[in-house]
């Protein structure tokens, strides 16, 4: 048996599927994070097998999974999963992990790097509005208000001044397979989060995603008006606070820090 304060939390994404085991106590990966990588919308057998890998991979022995989800979620049912195959719907995925003996419990991707921030970081714990927005396959985004997180805020779909969608020519997809000049990409992705912004009116704006993760070339030509930071912990944040979470749901912590 694990120690109860070590938690596996997996983050899945539009292209691939990352995993560590997390001290939930000091909100901190407890040795690697293991990535796999799968194809434009997965279905349900292809991520479970991720997830096995993962399992297997960091040796984690417990049977305690907090898992981000790109979409909208309750704590153990899928209600929309756009990047995900069809029959990730329901409660396939956590009763799937429940037949191999696990408990789970799914947050949204984008609250899962929030709840990270506002949980295991004093700076943001109080803040009055955070705003997070995800750079990824899509855009992701999350809200919090004086530390509380209010789930599934999906504003990254926001159509722009010529009618798109906002994440069609502002995500870290967007900037791959379109092959755009990082410049034009910088003022797509400040007009991105500026738009979004006009609807939360945040105090502090983070954000994250795994470009973040080498933000030397682009976060400095980004221009939205308001505080702009890089979100605590990068793109390890996802699966950290998947993993506080269901720690917090199992005993009883959430209403302190979600509505």
């Amino acid at each position: 048996m694990m120690a109860e304060n070590l938690i596996l939390g997996i983050d899945i994404g539009g292209s691939s599927v990352k995993g560590g085991v997390v001290d939930v106590d000091s909100g901190c990966i407890v040795g690697r994070r293991r990535t796999i990588k799968h194809e434009p919308l997965p279905r349900l057998a292809r991520i479970t097998e991720s997830i096995t890998s993962i399992i297997q991979d960091v040796r984690y022995k417990g049977n305690q999974i907090g898992v981000g989800f790109p979409g909208v979620v309750s704590h153990r049912e899928v209600i929309n999963g756009p990047n995900m195959g069809d029959d990730i719907r329901h409660r396939t995925l956590t009763d799937t992990l429940s037949e191999n003996g696990f408990s789970s419990t799914l947050l949204n991707d984008a609250d899962s790097a929030l709840y990270h921030a506002i949980r295991n970081h004093k700076k943001y714990a109080g803040m009055e509005t955070i705003l997070l927005v995800t750079i990824g396959t899509s855009i992701g985004t999350a809200v919090s208000q004086g530390g509380t997180l209010l789930r599934n805020v999906e504003l990254g779909r926001l159509l722009n001044e010529d009618g798109d969608h906002i994440d069609q020519t502002a995500s870290a997809r967007a900037l791959r397979e379109y092959n755009m000049d990082m410049n034009k990409w910088s003022q797509n992705l400040s007009s991105a989060i500026t738009r979004i912004a006009s609807c939360i009116s945040p105090d502090t704006i983070l954000v994250g995603g795994g470009i973040t993760e080498e933000p030397d070339s682009w976060f400095g030509m980004i221009e939205v008006g308001s505080t702009l930071e890089l979100a605590p912990d990068s793109n390890h944040a996802g699966l950290i606070g998947a993993a506080c979470w269901h720690h917090d749901f199992r005993n009883g912590l959430l209403n302190r820090n979600t509505r």
